[in-house]
């Protein structure tokens, strides 16, 4: 399915896949992502060949969702949030006695489908792990068999998202965006 000729149609067959539990490959403004809800976070882990302990960050489309999956935060850790999103990183921000891992694209199109799913949808990099983060749909072949919707949208840039750990007393990079 094409995002660039049939829009509207490929965001709605996306967000209707994650709706009923399956997965979806679609572009961001990064590299290729591989969504998810709670109700398939196994089968995606499985599909990755993932480590089960290792952590997905949320992927939402606005502010509201994501306060509503990350909880309240403080005032500055809200501020430093909404100078940087939308965009190209990823924030571990604390949460109960722990911490969440959150990313707002600023992809429109990736953001619109994510709303539209009306629940918390989990992301990663559409690839085996430990290969290449995809640029391109069909660097993503791999997990074909196991997606109900892969959405192309031409190549993507190619970087992961910065990681920013916000739980401490100062803002820590986890992984450069390169």
């Amino acid at each position: 399915m094409d995002l660039r000729e049939n829009r509207e149609e490929a965001i709605v067959a996306a967000a209707d896949a994650l709706r009923s539990g399956l997965l979806a490959i679609f572009p961001t403004e990064t590299v290729y992502g591989l969504f998810f809800t709670e109700k398939s976070r196994s089968d995606a882990y499985a599909l990755k060949g993932r480590d089960p302990n290792k952590p997905c960050a949320y992927h939402v489309g606005s502010f509201e969702t994501l306060f509503s999956v990350a909880g309240e935060q403080s005032g500055e850790i809200r501020k430093t949030l909404r100078e940087k999103l939308p965009g190209s990183y990823t924030f571990l921000l604390p949460k109960d006695d722990g911490k969440v891992g959150v990313r707002y694209p600023s992809h429109k199109d990736v953001c619109e489908m994510l709303e539209k799913v009306g629940e918390p949808v989990f992301g990663t990099s559409a690839n085996i792990s430990g290969e290449a983060p995809p640029t391109v749909l069909s660097d993503t072949k791999a997990l074909w068999e196991g997606v109900a919707v892969a959405v192309d949208g031409g190549s993507v840039r190619g970087v992961a998202s910065e990681v920013v750990d916000l739980t401490g007393e100062k803002p820590e990079t986890i992984r450069k965006a390169e």
